[in-house]
């Protein structure tokens, strides 16, 4: 695969709306983005509505429900009667609603957990519908106005794209990408490996469910560890999970291992464009990092190998977490920008543009993978102009500064986070919510089309732009 030029954003990649329809419409009761969202676009000068259709929230269960039909019907230019028949206009005792459809509109539904009545057995799970719904009504829009008055944050399929048994099956042949097996169809070739590897320290690997988040369920364990080699034995049926070498000679700063989170966003996918942003989040396992066996397999012990923030906020791990660390300081996240300092300082082989032309092109590989993933294919040729969608690459450095990805996911968390963790004040609530504030501002500066109005916050210099045309891959600063 040819290597991509890449260079800053120069110019916002949409046209501006009018100011006067600056709508944008997300989903209430936190199934949506949450509450940053719409203050960073209220900020910008946009109306913003948690009603794109009816939804109602049950109290003790905490279910969204959903009408979805009405946004459907919106979009299909019918009243719900005229598009369901007198039939299907009565949801639970919801009469379904006609909704006028603005001039512009900025839809930031993407796959959300919710239940649409009379379907699905009435259970709650993540859907695509709206989405769904702008694709299957895609030519109607575009003959309202000018491509690009009606946009949506998701392209259809990415969820089942982003998979990590898909993701194995896509980047098995990258050198950035770990060796990784799917259970249960590479059972054999993992055994081998597992066996090879012996007593060595390159011999240990990460088990992890096929698509859960946050860490759950992740395992590391010796290739010796008979409870590894169980788990690859019993597994059968259709491919369930992956185990991934684990990177034994990760880099650490003060003594602790941690991943990068850097934002892909991806703005067409037929032409393709793309853009990673500059300034990103590190976030840090929070005990020291160690390969002793007694926090491997069944004494694992995510606090030392895990970076995500569910496995290191627990009560048993409160101290460790408040405490003050190297760099880290109490909590356990800094920025891009910090990183890039502290390596300057004291890695004597860091150079800025190797780093990043090695997240350049992991990211320009992915956006490539994504275009091309059968999960998004089926759903045809897109209008250019109506979808975008944001995504969170996590990748790791070892000891010889080499960039690998762990996984590339949908919906990374771009929300206020809680004030307090375990009792006491969140370290890191201030530097989430200047992180996450600023890669919406960045996305939405790099959309354009509030650029009718005066920001003050949002950069284009903040993106790298991805060039798929050309052989070269070079940075300009």
């Amino acid at each position: 695969m040819p290597r991509v030029r890449v260079q800053r954003a120069k110019e916002p990649v949409g046209q501006p709306w009018p100011v006067r329809e600056l709508r944008a419409f997300d989903l209430p009761f936190e199934v949506g983005w949450g509450k940053l969202l719409e203050d960073v676009l209220k900020a910008r000068g946009w109306r913003f509505s948690t009603h794109p259709c009816h939804a109602t929230s049950d109290e003790k269960s905490g279910k969204v429900t959903v009408h979805v039909k009405e946004f459907e019907a919106c979009l299909s230019g019918q009243a719900p009667e005229a598009a369901f028949g007198k039939r299907s206009v009565v949801e639970e005792g919801y009469r379904l609603q006609a909704l006028s459809l603005p001039a512009h509109a900025l839809w930031m539904m993407g796959r959300m957990p919710f239940r649409v009545p009379g379907t699905a057995g009435g259970r709650s799970m993540n859907r695509d519908d709206f989405v769904e719904a702008v694709v299957d009504n895609a030519a109607r829009l575009q003959g309202l106005g000018k491509p690009g008055n009606y946009r949506i944050c998701k392209f259809p399929g990415t969820e089942t794209a982003l998979f990590k048994t898909n993701l194995t099956e896509a980047f098995r042949d990258k050198s950035w990408y770990p060796q990784t097996f799917i259970l249960p169809k590479e059972r054999d070739g993992l055994l081998r490996q597992m066996r090879a590897g012996g007593e060595s320290r390159g011999n240990l690997w990460i088990a992890k469910p096929r698509n859960d988040y946050g860490g759950a369920g992740i395992r590391v364990f010796k290739g010796t560890d008979q409870d590894l080699k169980k788990l690859v034995d019993e597994s059968e049926g259709q491919p369930r999970s992956v185990v991934q070498r684990y990177l034994a000679d990760t880099l650490l700063v003060g003594g602790y291992k941690f991943h990068m989170r850097i934002h892909l966003l991806i703005t067409s996918l037929d032409p393709l464009e793309a853009f990673v942003q500059e300034n990103g989040q590190c976030l840090f396992a929070t005990k020291p990092y160690t390969l002793s066996s007694k926090t491997l397999g069944a004494s694992f012990d995510p606090p030392a190998h895990v970076t995500n923030m569910c496995l290191n906020a627990t009560p048993e791990n409160k101290k460790n977490f408040l405490r003050k660390k190297p760099v880290i300081g109490k909590g356990q996240q800094i920025r891009m920008l910090e990183l890039e300092e502290y390596l300057a300082d004291n890695e004597p082989k860091f150079e800025r543009r190797k780093l990043w032309e090695q997240i350049l092109e992991i990211g320009a590989d992915t956006a490539r993978y994504i275009a091309s993933a059968a999960a998004v294919r089926k759903y045809g040729k897109l209008v250019p102009e109506q979808h975008f969608e944001i995504f969170g690459m996590d990748l790791m450095m070892d000891t010889n500064l080499k960039v690998w990805m762990c996984e590339t996911n949908t919906d990374p968390g771009l929300c206020y986070p809680d004030k307090l963790v375990l009792g006491s004040p969140n370290p890191d609530y201030k530097k989430e919510v200047k992180a996450c504030s600023q890669t919406w501002h960045d996305v939405f500066t790099l959309l354009g089309l509030d650029a009718g109005l005066p920001q003050t916050s949002g950069s284009l210099r903040h993106w790298y732009k991805l060039d798929f045309s050309d052989t070269r891959c070079r940075r300009r600063s």
